[in-house]
C-alpha cells in the first residue's frame, strides 16, 4: 500500500451507507435460508428432516470449502476496478436466479429431489460466495482509520438488522400475500423467494456504485504461493485462532436459535404465521437500536469488552426461558428480542476485531492477507452454520417430529424449546469466555499503529506495549 497517511481518512456519510446497504442484501438471503429452509424442505417440499438437515449441511459446508478459493482469488485479482468491487458485480444475477430455484418445490421421486436440492443449494452458496468474501474484504480496505472502520461497521449492521426483518418477517407475510392472489402454497414460496432474492442484487448493485474509486490498492498476492500455505501461515497466529472459534460457536447457538423460532412459534405456542411474524418484527426493531448502541459504545469504549458484556446477557436471558417456558407469542418475541443482544454484538464487532487482527498481521508478518483470513473466518461461521442446521434436522427427526401431524408429540416440542434456550445460550457464553482470552485491546491496538507509522517512515520503534498480540 502506498502513503499510510493518505489512507487514514475519514469517509463520508454517502460512502458509508452506500457501502452499508449491501449488507441488507447479504443479511436477507443468508438468513431467509437459515430461518426458513429446513421449514421449507420438510413442511412443503415433503423431504424428511434428517433428508432436510443433510440437504442444508452439504450446500453450507460447499460454501465453506470455497470461502478461501475465491477469498485468494480475490487477494490476486489485478483488475483496474479493484480486486473487491468486480466479484460483487458477477454475483448479483446468480444470486437472484439461485434464491428462486432453491426454494422452488419440484414434483419427482423423494430420491430426485434431495439430488435437486442439493445441487441447487450448492449453487445458490457457490454465487454467495462470489459477493460475500470480496464485500466483508473491501470493509477493511476503504480506510485504515480505526474509529471509520466502525462507525462503517455499525452502519453496515443496521442495514443487516433491517435485512433480518426481510428476511425473518417478510416471506412469511409475502407467501400469504401471494396465497391470497390465488397462487398455490408452492408457487408462492418461490414467488417470495424471487422477490427477496432481486431486493438483495439490487441493495448489492448499490455498493458497488457507491465504492467506487475508494477500494485502496494493496498490492495483489503472489500467484505462485501455494493456497495451502496462505491458509496455513494466518492459522498459526493465536489471535485469529480465538476469533475464528468465537464465529463457529456463535453461529452454532444463532443459527440453532433461528432456525426453531419459526417451529416454537407454530408447533409449542399455537401461533399463526401472522403472529409468527410479529416475533421476527419485534426482534428486528431491538436488533436496529442495539446496533446504532453498539457502534457507539464500541467508538466510546473498548470494543472488546463491549462486545463481552453483550453476548453475556444474551446467553444468560436465553438460557433462563428453559425455566421460564414459551406460553404465549409475547414470550416468544421477548425471547427473540434477548437473542439480539448476542447477535447484534457479534456482527456489529466481530469483523472490526477480525479487521484489527488482519492488520496487525500485516504488521507482523508484512503481509495484507484479508481475502484470506476472511474467507477462513467465513469457513468457520458456516461450519457453525452448517452444523447447527444438521443438528437441527436431526434431533427434530430423531425426537418423532413429523410435519403431517396436526399436534407434535411432547418429545418434538421439549427438543424445540431446547434448541431455542438454553442450548443456543449456554453456546453465546462460551463465544464470550473465547473473546475474553482475545490479546488485541484498543491501547494496544493504537500502540501497534503509532509503530507502523515509525516502520513505514523508516525510524525506529519498539515493539514492548503491543508485543504479546503479535
Amino acid at each position: 500500500m502506498e502513503n499510510q497517511e493518505k489512507y487514514d481518512r475519514k469517509l463520508p456519510m454517502t460512502v458509508k451507507m452506500g457501502f452499508g446497504i449491501a449488507n441488507l442484501g447479504d443479511t436477507i438471503i443468508t438468513e431467509f435460508v437459515g430461518a426458513f429452509l429446513i421449514f421449507f424442505l420438510t413442511n412443503i417440499a415433503g423431504i424428511r428432516p434428517a433428508l432436510a438437515g443433510t440437504i442444508v449441511f452439504i450446500g453450507v459446508m460447499w460454501d465453506a470449502v470455497s470461502d478461501p478459493v475465491i477469498g485468494t482469488m480475490s487477494d490476486r485479482c489485478k483488475l483496474k476496478a479493484g480486486r473487491r468491487r468486480p466479484f460483487l458485480l458477477i454475483s448479483v444475477v446468480p444470486i437472484i436466479v439461485f434464491t428462486m430455484l432453491l426454494f422452488t418445490a419440484v414434483d419427482v421421486s423423494a430420491g430426485m429431489k434431495f439430488v435437486y436440492f442439493t445441487v441447487m443449494t450448492i449453487f445458490y452458496w457457490t454465487s454467495y460466495t462470489l459477493f460475500n468474501i470480496p464485500y466483508l474484504s473491501l470493509g477493511s480496505e476503504l480506510t485504515t482509520n480505526n474509529d471509520e472502520k466502525t462507525r462503517a461497521s455499525s452502519i453496515r449492521q443496521v442495514f443487516g438488522t433491517f435485512g433480518l426483518l426481510f428476511a425473518n418477517a417478510l416471506p412469511l407475510l409475502l407467501v400469504t400475500a401471494f396465497k391470497n392472489m390465488g397462487v398455490t402454497e408452492v408457487r408462492a414460496w418461490m414467488l417470495a423467494a424471487l422477490t427477496l432474492g432481486f431486493i438483495a442484487g439490487l441493495a448489492i448493485l448499490i455498493t458497488w456504485r457507491s465504492t467506487r474509486g475508494w477500494e485502496i490498492r494493496y498490492q495483489p498476492q503472489d500467484k505462485s504461493e501455494p493456497l495451502l500455505k496462505s491458509l496455513g501461515k494466518v492459522l498459526t497466529y493465536k489471535p485469529y485462532i480465538l476469533i475464528i472459534a468465537a464465529s463457529f460457536l456463535f453461529y452454532f447457538a444463532f443459527n440453532t436459535c433461528n432456525a426453531t423460532v419459526i417451529y416454537n412459534a407454530l408447533v409449542v405456542v399455537g401461533a399463526t404465521e401472522a403472529d409468527t411474524a410479529i416475533v421476527y418484527t419485534s426482534g428486528t426493531i431491538v436488533g436496529v437500536i442495539l446496533s446504532m448502541l453498539v457502534g457507539k459504545l464500541a467508538v466510546k469504549y473498548d470494543k472488546k469488552y463491549v462486545f463481552i458484556i453483550f453476548m453475556a446477557i444474551a446467553g444468560v436471558s436465553l438460557s433462563a426461558f428453559k425455566l421460564i417456558g414459551f406460553h404465549s407469542i409475547t414470550m416468544q418475541a421477548v425471547q427473540f428480542c434477548m437473542a439480539h443482544f448476542g447477535i447484534i454484538s457479534f456482527l456489529v464487532l466481530s469483523y472490526n476485531l477480525l479487521y484489527d487482527t488482519c492488520e496487525v498481521y500485516e504488521f507482523r508478518c508484512g503481509e495484507m492477507l484479508t481475502g484470506v483470513m476472511i474467507s477462513y473466518f467465513s469457513f468457520f461461521i458456516k461450519l457453525g452454520k452448517a452444523t447447527a442446521l444438521q443438528v437441527v434436522g436431526l434431533i427434530l427427526e430423531a425426537r418423532g417430529y413429523q410435519a403431517e401431524l396436526a399436534v407434535q408429540p411432547d418429545s418434538a416440542k421439549a427438543a424445540v424449546t431446547d434448541m431455542s434456550s438454553w442450548i443456543p445460550g449456554v453456546l453465546m457464553l462460551l463465544c464470550a469466555l473465547v473473546i475474553w482470552r482475545y490479546p488485541v485491546t484498543r491501547e494496544k491496538f493504537r500502540a501497534m499503529q503509532e509503530a507502523k507509522k515509525l516502520k513505514l517512515a523508516g525510524q525506529d520503534y519498539s515493539t514492548e506495549e503491543f508485543e504479546d498480540i503479535l
